[in-house]
């Protein structure tokens, strides 16, 4: 996790929220975000490839809704339901929410 490829995308990571203006803990903070968040991403969507059962997913929605007392808040929330939106905007999404959130530096 700390070989010279990862290092290097440290770096070019951190070169760019540079650039935009980030320093100190808040470029910590959001190189930390941003790497966990892709990372955590790309774990999921090859998690869901390697099932390899594209009713996997409509399943696990079925699930969710078949008792919505079980989980409230998944079922409400839309949890899995693609024709709401799709990975890949709740991805980008995610993205814009922690590049644009402001954060408290209490250093």
């Amino acid at each position: 996790m700390l070989g010279p490829n990862v290092l290097s995308c440290t770096e070019f990571l951190q070169s760019t929220l540079v650039r935009g203006g980030l320093t100190g803990v808040r470029l910590a903070v959001v190189t930390q975000l941003l790497a966990n968040f892709v990372i955590g991403a790309a774990l999921t969507d090859a998690t869901w490839r390697q099932i390899d059962d594209p009713g996997a997913r409509a399943g696990a929605r079925r699930h969710i809704t078949s008792n919505p007392a079980r989980d409230p808040t998944l079922a409400a929330s839309g949890h899995l339901d693609e024709s709401q939106w799709v990975d890949e905007d709740l991805f980008v999404r995610g993205i814009d929410v922690i590049l644009t959130t402001p954060a408290n530096d209490r250093t």
